[in-house]
């Protein structure tokens, strides 16, 4: 079935780095590809924390090569450099940090890969991280938590079979880098007719000194028709603390998101994210975004938050960038 361009366009956004990627070393068993970014991005905010520059630089190289009729090897290293990185200490960081870098087997039914990926649940949660800046606060993933979002260590299988699509995760235990508590996790989605489809996660991951496992149950029902696309998701679970240091703490989050495409270089996106913590919200605001394509390669962005929670002020974001 012939995509639509709605569909290519949240596929791109759904995975950035397959997205203008050029062809650097292509022969008939092996091709190398280089992919990046480069964003100038300004956030304007009374909060003197946020307000001010949120640029960045991304790039990466990714490659398949043919093992045999059936099997393919394929990896991926992307490096990432923003402008306003700090260390604990408040210094300026001026290093490039590993995004991802992962080495896989793949075939005709799935792929098996090791390093630092996305974890399975993943696959539930880029139902609704579509916006250019903000979003995807509520789903329970980030960054080396539990093996949920990109983290070091972790052994992913995929495998899809007529519209519907399974991703399992390991993260091993590995106190040399992000974690030294191993996780695992499983995701499901799967095509409905209608333009509907449907997903569902889990993800566990070990606590620390004594304190409970963290758990996450997530699920999203997305809807797509012509130039719209809406998607909610909703995460259970408890103790999402990323030092592994809570116990009986109990989370619950929504997400909901909704995008039109106005002309064919003009997206207008609206969305809603609020977490609870114990009953507290520690993530509440609504965000309203646009995209403009000048070019194939370079585009336009403006997001506005609007918060809700105390003592958190709103935020502009206005930027342009460059994708190749």
């Amino acid at each position: 079935m012939k995509m639509t361009r709605t569909s290519i366009a949240i596929a791109a956004l759904f995975s950035a780095s397959a997205a203008n990627s050029a062809v650097v070393y292509e022969d008939q068993e092996s091709v190398l590809n280089i992919h990046g970014r480069a964003q100038g991005m300004y956030y304007f905010s009374d909060d003197k924390n946020a307000d001010g520059d949120n640029s960045y630089i991304r790039v990466g190289l990714s490659g398949e090569s043919k093992i045999n009729e059936d099997l393919y090897a394929f990896g991926l290293y992307e490096l990432e450099f923003k402008s306003n990185r700090r260390d604990a200490d408040g210094i300026e960081d001026d290093e490039f940090d590993i995004r991802k870098g992962y080495v896989g087997v793949g075939a005709d039914y799935g792929t098996v890969s090791y390093g630092r990926q996305y974890g399975a649940v993943t696959l539930v949660s880029d139902y609704t991280d579509i916006f250019p800046e903000f979003g995807n606060e509520a789903a329970g993933v980030s960054a080396d938590l539990y093996g949920t979002g990109r983290s070091d260590s972790v052994f992913k299988l995929t495998t899809s079979y007529e519209g519907l699509n399974i991703h399992v995760s390991y993260q091993a235990e590995n106190d040399e880098v992000s974690t030294d508590a191993a996780s695992y996790g499983a995701a499901a989605d799967y095509k409905l007719p209608y333009g509907f489809k449907v997903a569902l996660g889990y993800n566990e991951g070990e606590g620390q000194s004594g304190a409970e496992d963290a758990e996450l149950l997530t699920g999203a029902i997305a809807f797509e028709y012509d130039k719209f696309y809406a998607s909610v998701l909703y995460s259970d679970g408890e103790n999402w603390a990323k030092d592994g240091s809570e116990s009986n703490i109990d989370y619950t989050g929504i997400e909901a998101v909704a995008t039109y495409e106005v002309t064919d270089k003009l997206w207008a996106l609206v969305g809603y994210n609020n977490l609870e913590r114990d009953d507290e919200d520690v993530v509440d605001y609504y965000s309203l975004g646009a995209e403009y394509d000048l070019t194939s390669n370079f585009k336009a962005l403006a997001e506005y938050r609007i918060t809700d929670v105390d003592n958190e002020d709103d935020i502009l974001a206005i930027a342009a960038r460059y994708s190749f």
